[in-house]
């Protein structure tokens, strides 16, 4: 993959398939004339109208004629985003090619951050990838953002870091030598992306991250972006299978005779958007190629690993279990109830489900009130447990243990399903405590009767507006003020005397003064 700048026109060809975009298409191209390494020393567009039928081809053309050295413009028959990208690619004459949706956009600096990493990393990475970031109807950043938390431009090498997955061909830029023999699959609709990168990464699994870069992906109010629309195509669940996930599984075998974590890994991220829907659309498929549809789906799901199921990011405890238990046998695993933990959990031959402590609790709300407090929170429950029958909070203090019931309420609308098969439940809890329990040192644990035993919750979670954090704070309770803390256990009242006011300010003075040194 040598190459040169003086091989290439310019640094960074970007290629948009346009279709019926006329409100967002000015805004995206704007956003590439904005780019501070230089538009016309340094970028081209080639910009392919696909046959829209609004004013989106004249929008290409009056930028054409704004610069006709930077910007090419295509105009072709209707024939489908890969379509359209293949043939830009052909008239590209940059070092390095993008290519940005036509309702999206880069921040300023995006070309000039991946030119510099470029420029000093092996010749043999063949795409850098940046964050995206959705705007419009969303404001935050996708949920694959966690590889770029390390904050500096690097090389990810996939034997290593399999689970830093790259799907999106919009939000990367390739060496253009590395797609003179390859293209987009004209016959997915969906997923073309993923097919080309997953098969560049099957002969170069490296690439580079730049997470100074952004990638603006816009979810539109209008709700009719293919991101918005695809669940609601026959394509999205047959075609991407057949085309993409088994293509991915048995290309990899063919090549390297075996499939890599990083495949597996990504596969099994892309099956989780199926494996996360209630309910399917009852106009999508006929009842045969849904039948067909489920059996390629676990048929998939057979050939990733155990440990690669369990290790996906923003995977639920009951989903997790759920894909373990159809991997093992259809609601197989024992049950086991762990009397010393206070837990529960399944347990298969070689690996043991998520725990039923370990489903987090949310912390929403505390309310102060003259004579107790109150929070207010919910929590799952998965299905295969036995159903809970009431949530009590444990009081240990001194004096001994008390317990104190709690309000419960079943949601089951709230829970997770796959295919119209509950999964879980959500359960809403208040809970109250008189301030007249809290007169010495108190520890309060969360727990539930589920069937005849008790468990105990070790994930608390608190919500951005719960006020109690994991460091001390002091909180006027009643007549009495107490030094309050959360831990992912339990929480913790401490009443606030002269001594331990007086030991609280002396150790902060200490710190100060190292802090200083």
């Amino acid at each position: 993959m040598n190459q040169t700048v003086s091989d290439y026109r310019f640094k960074f060809s970007v290629v948009t398939a346009v279709y019926n975009v006329e409100p967002y298409l000015a805004e995206a191209i704007e956003s590439i004339l904005a780019q501070d390494i230089g538009f016309e020393e340094s970028v081209e567009m080639v910009l392919v109208d696909d046959g829209s039928t609004d004013g989106s081809g004249a929008i290409c053309d009056e930028y054409q004629q704004k610069f006709p050295n930077n910007i090419k413009v295509i105009h072709k028959k209707n024939g489908g985003a890969a379509c359209a990208r293949n043939t830009g690619i052909s008239h590209c004459e940059g070092q390095y090619i993008s290519f940005m949706d036509a309702d999206d956009r880069l921040t300023s600096s995006t070309l000039s951050d991946v030119y510099g990493f470029f420029s000093t990393c092996d010749a043999n990475i063949p795409f850098v990838s940046v964050p995206i970031y959705f705007f419009e109807k969303r404001d935050f950043g996708h949920r694959l953002n966690y590889k770029y938390e390390c904050e500096s431009s690097r090389i990810i090498d996939l034997a290593h870091e399999y689970s830093f997955v790259q799907m999106s061909a919009s939000s990367a830029f390739f060496r253009h030598k590395i797609l003179q023999d390859r293209s987009f699959d004209t016959t997915l609709k969906y997923a073309e992306d993923a097919k080309l990168i997953m098969d560049i990464l099957l002969d170069y699994p490296q690439y580079g991250i730049v997470p100074s870069g952004r990638y603006m992906y816009r979810t539109r109010n209008a709700l009719d972006s293919a991101l918005n629309v695809s669940k609601h195509r026959k394509e999205w669940y047959i075609d991407s299978l057949k085309y993409y996930t088994f293509w991915a599984l048995d290309e990899s075998e063919r090549r390297l005779g075996y499939i890599p974590d990083f495949v597996q890994y990504t596969i099994m991220y892309d099956l989780l958007a199926r494996f996360r829907m209630k309910k399917f659309p009852d106009d999508v498929m006929t009842s045969h190629e849904k039948e067909s549809f489920l059996s390629m789906l676990f048929r998939a799901l057979q050939r990733i690993d155990d440990h690669i199921v369990m290790e996906q990011h923003n995977l639920s405890p009951e989903l997790c279990d759920y894909l373990l238990s159809i991997k093992k046998a259809p609601d197989s695993g024992t049950f086991v109830y762990d009397a010393d933990a206070e837990d529960q959990y399944f347990h298969y031959s070689d690996l043991d489900s998520r725990s039923s402590g370990s489903f987090p609790v949310n912390l929403e709300a505390l309310d102060f009130a003259e004579n107790e407090l109150t929070m207010h929170g919910f929590f799952k429950v998965y299905t295969r447990f036995p159903t809970p029958s009431k949530l009590f909070l444990r009081l240990t203090s001194e004096k001994g243990t008390q317990t104190l019931d709690c309000n419960l309420e079943e949601d089951r609308s709230k829970g997770a399903a796959f295919n119209e098969h509950q999964l879980s439940v959500t359960e809403y809890f208040t809970a109250s405590i008189p301030y007249k329990l809290l007169k010495t040192k108190t520890t309060v644990e969360l727990c539930m009767l589920s069937g005849d035993h008790v468990i105990r919750f070790h994930k608390l979670k608190r919500k951005p507006e719960f006020p109690i954090t994991k460091k001390e704070k002091i909180f006027r309770l009643g007549k009495k003020s107490y030094y309050l803390s959360l831990s992912p256990q339990a929480f913790s009242f401490k009443p606030v005397t002269p001594v331990t006011y007086l030991k609280r300010q002396t150790k902060r003075c200490i710190n100060a003064v190292r802090c200083r040194l």
